[in-house]
């Protein structure tokens, strides 16, 4: 377990070294002192867990400080994912690159399917169920790594942990230094009876009140949902069926809800199919389950 846990570690504080390089740029807003400490602090976090680990697996270990350990990377992400528009303004100065993802799609799907989708099918159902499937993004995260923990499954826990957390933070580097905001941004979310629906309203305004801007392409929420289904098929195969069926509606509901073009959701599945197997893999060589 040390070493998938070291892993982790590892991956958390090479994550603040490449992030906060983008506060070297000369467009940094005010706040970005604060930004810095707290990617500063991160990085210490993440090096004295990984010196402290081996200690921690011992029946003698602390069970507190073993949970903090454990959970620390899940607990963080948020915070980082809000500093990222902090970051790629002090890159690009407010500049996004939209407009070469509009071609993008121009040229995959003929058209924009986030602004024509919903207008093409604006069945309430369909959408109150597309949207129900977007949201469940967040247990997605949470619930299949707790339901390892509480079971006493640590390595299987940590194995699902470390291809998440890294499918995290690459897309988040992409979104600091190659910032798409998507086109919730762009143009009007659906509108008409879809737009009253109870779990549509939901989903804006999540979407309104968390979201950080430039964080479109590629979608972490699609490579989040197909790191967790291929970790599911190997951890937890009765609930596989869910996530994977979850995973390809949060993919369809994103289109249909405005939220994110085609090209995001294409580019994050295979960068979350990718990020998968490669660890997939890296436990086979170790001769890891």
């Amino acid at each position: 377990m040390t070493d998938r846990g070291r892993g982790i570690d590892a991956t958390m504080a090479a994550y603040t070294v490449v992030a906060a390089a983008a506060l070297l740029f000369p467009h940094r807003p005010a706040i970005w002192p604060v930004v810095a400490a707290g990617h500063m602090a991160l990085f210490c976090l993440a090096l004295l867990i990984a010196t402290v680990r081996p200690t921690l697996e011992g029946p003698a270990a602390r069970r507190w400080l073993r949970v903090v350990a454990d959970w620390y990377p899940l607990l963080i992400i948020p915070l980082l994912y809000s500093a990222l528009d902090v970051l790629n303004t002090a890159v690009w100065d407010g500049r996004f690159f939209d407009p070469l993802i509009l071609r993008g799609e121009e040229w995959l799907f003929g058209g924009q399917p986030s602004t024509t989708f919903a207008r093409a099918v604006p069945w309430v159902p369909l959408s109150e169920l597309l949207h129900a499937a977007y949201i469940s993004y967040y247990p997605l995260i949470y619930l299949p790594p707790l339901a390892l923990y509480l079971r006493g499954q640590r390595k299987e826990f940590q194995a699902m942990l470390w291809p998440m957390v890294t499918a995290f933070l690459l897309h988040y580097i992409v979104f600091i230094y190659f910032p798409v905001q998507g086109p919730r941004y762009l143009f009007p979310i659906p509108g008409g009876a879809v737009a009253q629906g109870p779990i549509f309203g939901l989903a804006h305004s999540i979407l309104d009140t968390g979201s950080s801007r430039g964080a479109a392409f590629p979608s972490s929420h699609m490579a989040i949902a197909v790191v967790q289904t291929v970790s599911a098929v190997r951890f937890l195969p009765r609930a596989a069926p869910v996530i994977l069926l979850a995973t390809v509606g949060l993919g369809v509901g994103a289109v249909y809800g405005g939220i994110h073009y085609a090209t995001d959701m294409v580019a994050g599945a295979m960068a979350g199919l990718a990020i998968a197997l490669f660890f997939l893999q890296l436990d086979r060589r170790a001769g890891r389950r």
